[in-house]
């Protein structure tokens, strides 16, 4: 059996993997309601992911 710290780390993990997958489909030119599709979500959800996702990773290209 897994501790809450264990899933707590393994839940952050998934939501990262979730996010690099966004980027990643984001690159190929994907719109958000295939993203939601592919990830299994809502489309409101990947509009309300999308502004996050890109400006941390510009932040991190700069």
């Amino acid at each position: 059996m897994i501790t809450e710290d264990q899933a707590a780390t393994i839940l952050k993990e998934l939501e990262m993997l979730r996010k690099l997958k966004l980027l990643e489909f984001m690159d190929k030119g994907y719109s958000q309601g295939q993203l939601a599709k592919v990830l299994g979500v809502s489309q409101p959800t990947i509009s309300r992911m999308v502004p996050n996702v890109t400006s941390k990773k510009a932040r991190n290209e700069g």
